[in-house]
């Protein structure tokens, strides 16, 4: 080992031990996977005696017996873009039914993908259509190495998010990836690998609804895949169609690395969207959203106001972000359905702001939800034939009952109970079963659970009250008669995600005792409490307030449900009874049916009017709700799964005249995060906001890791520091290594740029630094590290741009990684040239050959922990250099 050299700028080390050789030089199809590419076709290409890579029971009948009996017509197009297409045919000369198998062959990359399409071309009902798999195949290996599924979690606003996973496929066993809910990585990543033999094959589902993948071995060499809609068993009437999941496959050989790399290139070359022609570029952006509650407190004059701010402090955004809440609404930004701007906050509109930031070369981007549709709203009041209720037990609201006022228009404040036998889940909200909860007011009002002493003497308390969603901030408290007995809060000024109190007090014969909540941070959204009770009496009675609960009679015995006044603190003097009983299941969310052409066609003409006439760059589209329960209750028992069909074919369609309209225009596809990121998904639009879990160094780490393998381009924010919440605003720290671990080739800024004292040097050191850096993430990636959420390891990645000759390094050091990190062996760079690597904010340098840094490697030495190390680096010749370089 060479004697380490000494930074003392950034206290960096390097090193260089012998660890054998990464995947050398540009990662390039090799003519074995082209060949595997094409016995696949030759195996499947229809015709007599063909395994086609997919199956259907139509009419009791399974396809295999089907087809070869029905007319067959090929067509193939002209080739284009590196890529041919071919038409296959079926027609039941029965019943009228015609399949249409459309499959793609790459000509510049190993990949195949296809589509399958049915049509009732007859005059009556088909027979039942069912059991269709967009992929239907079995795999055998030749050698004695098992299976094995490389896979990844989807998105659940967690730090796990994208987590890469790895199962072994052993005889006899069986592995289900899927959906939930209806939206296609909630759970399950829909792209995974299964390596087998000396290589593998890359698949990917195109579906934005509930797919399901089965992998089940069959015998010793077996692996039986089935891919499609989870749930298809349906007629189709005269004239209608439905289509698959689109399936795509890479085959590869040797290295997974370098085969993923290829993956990115394909990704970029052929799925990607390109707005004007061109790959959307990496970009910095900009919002108000966490000062003012995402759009809840903006108006015209502080938007134009944090744009200057901006400029004014040399932090030029790309796009100015305005988010949720912009629209008329009553009841917090989640009231969507209305879809017009709020004329009191922004009397003229959004143009005056659209103007002001192009005038100084920035860009708008706005969000929509436009599938949600709440009660109060146009959409609600105006054209429920349009939309979609759950109902039964599939009902993600089933089973709850609230108390609520009648002095409100809106469903909060109220009390709550899950009284079913299965979890709700509703927007970030869960309800486990017997569950008893509460909500604040709109206005600051406090909802109240009240217990009143049925006797006098001594009661024991054990209370606990807990956020059930994932983004509750707030107040609690318990009041004794008039005095405060306990105040709490929940996620506020470092506080966790529960309160609770244990004690012993008197009460004398119709004393009360309130568990109350509150606003806490000034805000009642997502403010969903959970609250257990048990109140034990002096006669050894127990007062449970869930078990108690009555969805009949306010009050009911010892307990009551109600509300207080708004105040810095509740005054029990106020205290009035919830008088309005509700069962949420008939009433709350509904769907907006994008599989009913007039809702479509009135939803693309009314998004398309206030693109135009705001002055919109960037649509941006969430999607807060599970589709799964409205698809469903909509379905009859013969035609199940048709809803979700036409809804997702509806939902492309739409996107699709969005683009078509607005060629130059990027669509920013954001489902709670990251929960519809499906390959369709893709094709149309970029996840901006990856995940839900904002902000925290490790977790985006992770997701950044993990993420690239798969997407060349994802995005989230930061507000440089690491004890950022989600809302907030007034001075915070600038911390490079929050910065860099929330780095993305889409990066949004959340500080609040009003403050003028906060450290601005160090924020435009690290802006510039990252545009600098940024046109690397769409380079070659190569993880140096393996993945881990650990707090005691370094994690670090790496992007190189062959083509260029030049790269970066991101390498973090956690809180309890040691100072010295392993060997960074780098890849795909060329052997016999010489490259120079520097560091941000320090001295070092390091000029080797390429060969020496992929074989040999590298280590780094960070004295403070936690950091980040940022390194770019270029190829300065082709001459090998000889020892190792680096500045002392």
């Amino acid at each position: 080992m060479r004697t380490p050299h000494t930074l003392t700028a950034s206290t960096l080390m390097g090193a260089l031990v012998f660890l054998g050789p990464l995947a050398l030089g540009q990662p390039t199809p090799a003519p074995d996977e082209f060949a595997a590419r094409e016995r696949w076709l030759a195996e499947h290409r229809p015709g007599k005696g063909s395994r086609l890579p997919f199956s259907f029971r139509y009419g009791g009948q399974p396809s295999d017996d089907l087809l070869p009996r029905w007319n067959l017509q090929e067509e193939a197009k002209p080739a284009e873009e590196g890529r041919e297409q071919h038409v296959y045919t079926w027609r039941d000369p029965l019943t009228g039914l015609v399949v249409r198998y459309e499959l793609t062959v790459y000509h510049d990359f190993p990949v195949i993908e296809w589509v399958l399409e049915f049509k009732n071309d007859g005059s009556d009902a088909s027979p039942i259509l069912e059991n269709v798999l967009a992929m239907d195949e079995s795999w055998a290996r030749q050698g004695q190495a098992e299976f094995v599924l490389y896979h990844h979690r989807g998105s659940q606003a967690s730090q796990r998010d994208y987590e890469p996973l790895v199962t072994v496929l052993s005889s006899g066993e069986a592995k289900r990836l899927s959906g939930a809910g209806g939206r296609p990585s909630n759970t399950d990543w829909p792209y995974f690998d299964i390596a087998y033999d000396d290589g593998g094959r890359t698949i990917a589902v195109g579906w934005p609804g509930q797919w399901l993948a089965n992998f089940t071995r069959e015998g010793e060499r077996q692996l039986h895949l089935q891919i499609g809609q989870e749930d298809c068993h349906l007629r189709l009437l005269a004239g209608e169609s439905i289509r698959t999941p689109r399936i795509v496959i890479q085959f590869w050989q040797g290295d997974r690395i370098r085969a993923h790399n290829l993956w990115r290139r394909w990704m970029m070359k052929h799925s990607m969207p390109k707005p004007g022609g061109q790959l959307p570029p990496p970009q910095f952006v900009a919002s108000s959203s966490r000062a003012y509650e995402e759009m809840i407190h903006a108006n015209e004059e502080n938007q134009i106001m944090h744009i200057r701010r901006y400029l004014e402090e040399g932090l030029k955004p790309d796009y100015w972000w305005m988010d949720a809440g912009w629209y008329i609404q009553e009841q917090g930004w989640p009231q969507v359905g209305t879809w017009e701007v709020d004329p009191r906050r922004f009397p003229r509109g959004f143009k005056p702001i659209s103007d002001f930031a192009h005038a100084h070369g920035v860009k708008i981007l706005v969000w929509f939800e436009p599938e949600r549709v709440m009660p109060g709203t146009w959409l609600y009041q105006n054209h429920p034939e349009w939309l979609l209720s759950p109902s039964g037990r599939n009902h993600a609201l089933a089973g709850m009952r609230a108390w609520r006022s009648r002095s409100f228009t809106t469903p909060d404040p109220n009390v709550s109970c899950n009284l079913g036998d299965q979890v709700c889940r509703v927007a970030g909200i869960e309800w486990t079963p017997g569950r008893l909860s509460f909500h604040p007011g709109p206005k600051g009002e406090f909802s109240v659970v009240r217990f009143t002493a049925p006797s006098p003497g001594e009661y024991r308390i054990n209370a606990r009250f807990l956020a059930i969603d994932q983004q509750t901030t707030t107040s609690v408290h318990i009041i004794r008669n008039n005095e405060s007995l306990f105040e709490g809060k929940i996620r506020l000024d470092g506080a966790g995600p529960e309160a609770s109190y244990q004690g012993t007090v008197t009460l004398q014969s119709g004393e009360t005792l309130d568990f109350v909540v509150g606003f806490g941070n000034g805000s009642y959204i997502c403010d969903s409490t959970g609250l257990e009770v048990l109140v034990g009496g002096p006669d050894g009675r127990v007062f449970h307030a869930a078990k108690d609960f009555s969805p009949e009679k306010n009050p009911t015995g010892v307990w009551s449900y109600g509300w207080m006044a708004a105040g810095a603190r509740p005054d029990p003097t106020t205290f009035k009874l919830y008088d309005l009983p509700a069962q949420p299941e008939h009433e709350g969310p509904r769907l907006l049916d994008l599989g009913n052409p007039e809702a479509r066609e009135w939803l693309t003409n009314h998004i398309d009017r206030l693109i135009t006439e705001q002055g919109i760059d960037l649509y941006r589209e969430d999607f807060n709700i599970d589709p799964l329960p409205f698809w469903r209750a909509a379905d009859t028992p013969d035609r199940r799964g048709i809803t979700e069909n036409h809804h997702i074919t509806g939902h492309l369609a739409y996107w699709d005249e969005l683009r078509r309209r607005h060629p130059t225009m990027l669509i920013d596809s954001c489902a709670s995060g990251g929960r519809r990121n499906d390959l369709e998904t893709m094709r149309r639009a970029v996840p901006l906001w990856r995940s839900d879990y904002a902000y925290e160094p490790i977790g985006h780490q992770g997701m950044t890791y993990a993420l690239s393998f798969w997407l060349p381009y994802h995005g989230t924010g930061t507000v440089a520091y690491t004890g950022a919440p989600y809302y907030g605003s007034g001075p915070t720290p600038v911390q490079p290594y929050a910065f860099w671990s929330n780095a993305a080739p889409s990066l949004g800024c959340g500080i609040d740029i009003r403050v003028k004292e906060l450290d601005y040097e160090t924020l435009r050191r690290l802006y510039r630094q990252f545009r600098e850096i940024s046109p690397c993430y769409y380079g070659d990636y190569y993880p140096l590290t393996p993945y881990s959420l650990e707090k005691n390891v370094w994690i670090a990645w790496q992007f190189d741009l062959p083509e260029e000759g030049r790269g970066m390094i991101q390498a973090f050091r956690r809180d309890e990684a040691p100072e010295r990190s392993p060997l960074f062996r780098l890849g795909g760079l060329q052997s016999d040239a010489s490259y120079n690597l520097k560091a941000y904010d320090s001295d070092w340098n390091l000029t080797e050959t390429g060969r020496t840094l992929m074989e040999k490697g590298f280590s780094l030495f960070a004295k403070e922990a936690p950091s980040a190390i940022v390194i770019v680096y270029h190829k300065v010749s082709h001459q090998a250099s000889g020892p190792a370089r680096a500045s002392e």
